[in-house]
């Protein structure tokens, strides 16, 4: 169903019914019911701890030193945490947060090379992004201090992950 749609059914609709489905909603979906949450409290904070507890978790997945977590899962919580538009600069957070913490784990873990081209276009979704948003200049600052921090992951993989983004060879 299309929002037009959406709209031209409420339209038809008491305010009662109205409030009647937005409270069967919140009570059947979990979705809904933070959405709401979020919509009468707005703590992005609080938001954005959840976000990257849920991310850190995901990138903890692994077995005999092999990492078992799904890029997709991790790309997903950041779509999620931007779909409740807490501003540009805390999804821009949230996204240089998740970097690092891949960068973080990629000391101690194997990555799949599925895993790694993810995390090559969750890079390239954070300058584009940034690009979007008139962040450029503090993204790319935050980006090479990534590059250049040796305690992020092995130098192998960030030359990898950030130097084509970088100019670092």
């Amino acid at each position: 169903m299309s929002k037009a749609a959406l709209k031209k059914e409420f339209a038809g609709m008491t305010r009662e019914q109205i409030i009647q489905i937005v409270l069967d909603a919140y009570a059947a979906r979990k979705e809904v019911r933070e959405y709401f949450d979020f919509f009468i409290d707005p703590d992005v904070d609080k938001l954005m701890e959840k976000t990257i507890a849920r991310i850190d978790k995901e990138l903890m997945r692994g077995k005999h030193g092999r990492s078992t977590s799904r890029i997709t899962l991790v790309r997903r919580a950041i779509k999620d945490f931007a779909s409740f538009d807490p501003g540009a600069e805390y999804v821009m957070r949230v996204m240089l947060e998740t970097l690092r913490h891949i960068l973080e784990r990629e000391k101690y873990i194997y990555f799949k090379e599925s895993f790694e081209k993810g995390t090559h276009k969750l890079v390239s979704d954070i300058i584009a992004y940034a690009d979007a948003h008139a962040m450029v200049q503090n993204t790319m600052s935050s980006l090479h201090d990534m590059a250049r921090d040796m305690q992020l992951g092995t130098a192998s993989f960030r030359n990898r992950l950030l130097g084509r983004f970088m100019g670092i060879s």
